[in-house]
C-alpha cells in the first residue's frame, strides 16, 4: 500500500492515511515548512500546500508575524529555501553535487564518490536491517548516514546488501538516492525504488490437480506484466490460499527465476527436477527463461509444465489468490547480464 513520505529536517518517516497524517501534524511531528510525497506520486509539496493540513499545523504558523511582518506563505517559501541550501549543503558533503542530474544520467550524482542510483542513503540512526520484512530477527544495524545496495522492494520493506549485511530495512529509515533529483528523473526512475507498483499477475485461474491421494494440490496458470521501461527480476509470488468462506487458510511463496523484460509480460511455468541428477529440484520460471534454456537443451521441454502446482497443507481449500510480494528492478548495465526474460 502506498504511503505518505514526510521529510521533516532531513529525517523521512511516513504515514498510511490522511488521518495519520493530519494527527502527527497535530503532535507537531513536521510542520508547515517541512515536505511531503502524496501515495504514488513523485513530486514533493510542502506540508502547509495541503488543504487537509492547514487546521491542524501548528498555531504559530497560521498568522502573520508581528515582528517580521511577513505571512504564512512567504515565511515558509523562505524557510523552504533555507531548508533547501541546508540539505545542499548536506548533499555536498556527502560528495554529491547539488545540481539536479540529467534523466539520462545513469549515475544521479556522477563521480566516484556519488551516491549511485541503485543506492540508498540510511537515515535511521542506526537503521535495523531484519532477516525478513515485518522486524524478528534482526540481522544487523547499519549507521546513519552510511550507503547500502538496493536488491528489491516489498511492502514497506526494502532489501538491501551493505558489505556483509544483508535484509530488509524500513523504508523510512532510508532516502531513495532519486530523493535528491529532479521531477523528470524521479518519474523514470520511479521502478527502481517501488517495483512492485509495475509488475503484476495477469489472467490468473486455478484449478485442483487429480490424481495426488490425499496430497491437496492446486495448480496456478497465469502471466506476469511489466508495465515499466525497467526489466524486472528476483519475483516471489505470494498465495493466499483460503475455505469457502473466504477464511485464509495458509500462505505459501514461491520464487521465479528469469527477467520480466520491459513492458512486457510472460507466462510462468514449471519445471520437474531432472531425473538423472539427483541434486535437481524443481523450479518456477518465465516462459522467455524456459525458452532460452530449450534453445541450449531440447529436452527440458519433457519437463516443462505451464503452470505452478503447489502443494497445500490444509484441507478445506476452495479459492486462493495470487500476487506479487516481492521484486526488484534492473539497472539498465544488468539487463545483458542477466538470461531469461
Amino acid at each position: 500500500m502506498s504511503r505518505w513520505m514526510i521529510n521533516a529536517s532531513g529525517h523521512q518517516f511516513s504515514a498510511a492515511t490522511i488521518d495519520e497524517l493530519k494527527k502527527l501534524a497535530k503532535d507537531g511531528k513536521f510542520s508547515g515548512g517541512d515536505i511531503l510525497q502524496p501515495p504514488g506520486a513523485a513530486e514533493w509539496i510542502y506540508a502547509l500546500e495541503l488543504p487537509e493540513l492547514k487546521t491542524v499545523l501548528r498555531e504559530e504558523y497560521a498568522e502573520p508575524d508581528a515582528a517580521s511582518g511577513m505571512g504564512t506563505v512567504t515565511r515558509w517559501a523562505l524557510a523552504g529555501v533555507l531548508a533547501m541550501a541546508a540539505a545542499g549543503a548536506w548533499v555536498y558533503a556527502y560528495g554529491l553535487s547539488q545540481d539536479m542530474p540529467d534523466p539520462d544520467d545513469l549515475e544521479l550524482i556522477g563521480g566516484k564518490s556519488g551516491l549511485k542510483y541503485t543506492e540508498v542513503l540510511v537515515t535511521g540512526d542506526p537503521a535495523g536491517v531484519f532477516a525478513s520484512e515485518g522486524g524478528g530477527a534482526q540481522a544487523g544495524t547499519l549507521p546513519k548516514n552510511s550507503r547500502a545496495d538496493l536488491l528489491g522492494k516489498r511492502g514497506d520493506w526494502y532489501r538491501v546488501r551493505a558489505g556483509a549485511t544483508e535484509g530488509y530495512v524500513r523504508i523510512t529509515d532510508v532516502i531513495p538516492a532519486y530523493f535528491f533529483a529532479d521531477g523528470p528523473t524521479q518519474d523514470k526512475y520511479k521502478p527502481l525504488y517501488y517495483p512492485d507498483q509495475f509488475v503484476t499477475v495477469v489472467n490468473s485461474s486455478w484449478s485442483l490437480v487429480p490424481g495426488n491421494g490425499n496430497k491437496n494440490v492446486t495448480n496456478f496458470i497465469f502471466m506476469l506484466g511489466n508495465s515499466s521501461t525497467f526489466g524486472m527480476t528476483d519475483v516471489r509470488l505470494k498465495a493466499t490460499i483460503k475455505d469457502k468462506d473466504g477464511k485464509e487458510l495458509e500462505v505459501k511463496e514461491v520464487p521465479v527465476e528469469g527477467l520480466i523484460k520491459p513492458n512486457s509480460s510472460t507466462m510462468i511455468g514449471t519445471l520437474a527436477p531432472d531425473p538423472k541428477d539427483r541434486a535437481s529440484v524443481q523450479r518456477v520460471l518465465t516462459e522467455a527463461m524456459f525458452t532460452e534454456m530449450m534453445a541450449v537443451d531440447p529436452k527440458v521441454v519433457d519437463r516443462w509444465v505451464e503452470g505452478v502446482d503447489i502443494k497445500l497443507d490444509s484441507v478445506g481449500f476452495d479459492g486462493a489468490t495470487i500476487t506479487v510480494a516481492e521484486v526488484r528492478a534492473v539497472p539498465p548495465e544488468e539487463m545483458p547480464a542477466l538470461s531469461g526474460g
